[in-house]
């Protein structure tokens, strides 16, 4: 959240960005890039979480 506040760069900067010039494709492609990397970040730990737990 804070990056979507007071940020001069990133993800939160180009969506607030797109949001004030009204660049609608702009707001789109940064959602998708936040889900993306969500999505990849929740698989890599799931997938940790598997290793670890089966190495105990």
């Amino acid at each position: 959240m804070g990056e979507f506040l007071v940020s001069k760069a990133g993800i939160g900067y180009l969506i607030i960005y797109g949001t004030q010039v009204f660049n609608l494709d702009l707001v789109i492609t940064g959602i998708a890039l936040l889900a993306i990397i969500s999505f990849i970040l929740y698989k890599l730990i799931a997938t940790l979480e598997r290793i670890l737990i089966k190495s105990f």
